[in-house]
């Protein structure tokens, strides 16, 4: 049994030794190299976020050719290995032994859109083969309100026009459709963008709402990266997905994750209880530390194995967020066209 992971900086490995990042902004990764211990092993798909930090953003000339080199080196570190087009899943599913493959995201639209021009890049980056769509991740977004303390801004005028212009980056009526990552938004943003998909339901299957990694219920953790219940039964009741993440800031131990991961399928998935809807997204590399037992992703899913039944634990491990891809490349059905 291997992890299919909805969230994983990979390419911040790299930051120390590459021309890609600015070392002086990544001081620390070197001591979180380990935490991929055995990752390409392990997983079998990874949504493979393009990252920066805000400072590194604001060093950079113009955005767009360095987010373009962000992800060419994506298309470097997985050549062949990369989930775009149905024939790609089916090459996927019949590689089932070989390193994993990848989708790719990008985290974070704070520096690269800032005005109505910028939109034109969507659907553009949608045809290169970006299959997730994080718009905020911090509070210099113009999109909507982030996680950050005292960032209590909605989703804007600009952050209407994203979603809008997104659901259309798809054309024909099937195949491939983007997922919109709803992770570091407040809640206050998470619940306009929600209000979004309820104002019409056939934007759901168009643009698919996910939270890729964070802490999807209040245990204690007082940020706003974690989503209230009301926002939560709203995602779940959508169909969105859940990625729960396995170290802290989120969590202070294994047994608050097994709590969290009981709390969400305690809440109805499309009218349905139980742990449809699940995933893990381990956000290594993007954790300054791990928790016992849950140092890599190997050890992520013997854990799983550990706590659950063993299908719930396949479920939770790759089942559910199988799905999420199959209908993320197109293999369920023609998307319904807003």
């Amino acid at each position: 049994m291997r992890l299919i992971d909805l969230h994983v900086d990979w390419l911040l490995q790299y930051a120390p030794e590459t021309t890609v990042f600015d070392p002086a902004f990544y001081p620390e990764i070197i001591g979180r190299i380990a935490q991929l211990s055995g990752y390409l092993q392990s997983t079998r798909a990874a949504i493979l976020s393009c990252y920066r930090r805000p400072e590194e953003w604001s060093a950079v000339a113009d955005p767009w050719p360095a987010l373009k080199d962000l992800i060419t080196r994506i298309e470097a570190e997985f050549p062949g290995r990369l989930l775009i087009t149905p024939d790609d899943f089916n090459r996927w599913q019949d590689d089932r032994d070989g390193l994993a493959w990848g989708l790719i995201g990008v985290e974070g639209f704070d520096a690269l859109v800032r005005s109505t021009d910028d939109l034109d890049w969507l659907p553009k980056l949608f045809d290169r083969g970006v299959r997730l769509f994080q718009p905020v991740d911090g509070s210099s977004s113009l999109l909507g309100g982030s996680s950050a303390q005292h960032d209590d801004r909605g989703l804007t005028d600009l952050g209407s026009a994203f979603l809008d212009t997104l659901a259309t980056a798809q054309t024909g009526g099937s195949g491939p459709r983007p997922m919109l990552d709803l992770a570091q938004t407040n809640p206050r943003t998470m619940a306009d963008i929600l209000d979004w998909y309820e104002a019409d339901p056939s934007r759901v299957p168009v643009l698919l709402p996910v939270y890729s990694h964070g802490a999807p219920v209040r245990l204690g953790y007082d940020s706003p990266r974690s989503i209230t219940h009301d926002n939560l039964r709203r995602l779940r009741a959508l169909g969105g997905f859940v990625g729960i993440s396995v170290s802290p800031p989120y969590f202070d131990s294994p047994i608050q994750v097994e709590e969290a991961i009981r709390a969400v399928a305690s809440i109805p998935y499309l009218g349905r209880e139980g742990f449809e809807g699940i995933a893990i997204g381990t956000d290594f590399m993007g954790v300054e530390q791990t928790l016992p037992g849950l140092e890599n992703a190997g050890k992520v899913v013997a854990w799983l194995l550990d706590r659950f039944d063993r299908p719930t634990a396949r479920a939770l491990t790759s089942e559910n967020a199988l799905g999420l891809i199959e209908t993320s490349l197109g293999m369920d059905q023609p998307a319904t066209r807003v």
